[in-house]
């Protein structure tokens, strides 16, 4: 998880965003994905995410959208893992081209 969802104001304005969805959800409406403009039925998992462009977490930078891949969506965690790896593996320390097996 990368610094912007550990705000205070992400964490909040995400889960009032979620609560919304769910009630929508709840009524047996769906909700449009802001990435692919189709509808997130009822049941169907979902992410508070950030709106193109938006460089804060206000509520108005934030709207639902697929979580994962579907046919006509990327998901908002097609990428999460290969940014979380870069970030992690730029704060590893190198090996020094040390060999740790022998043959």
């Amino acid at each position: 998880m990368i610094a912007k969802h550990q705000t205070p104001q992400y964490k909040r304005n995400a889960r009032i965003l979620r609560r919304r969805v769910l009630a929508i959800h709840a009524r047996g409406e769906s909700v449009t994905c802001w990435r692919c403009g189709r509808d997130i039925t009822p049941g169907q998992p979902f992410d508070a995410g950030h709106r193109t462009g938006a460089v804060g977490s206000a509520l108005t930078d934030l709207a639902p959208e697929h979580r994962h891949a579907t046919p006509y969506c990327e998901g908002n965690r097609a990428n999460g893992g290969a940014i979380a790896a870069s970030i992690s593996h730029a704060r590893r320390a190198p090996t020094g081209g040390t060999t740790t097996w022998n043959l």
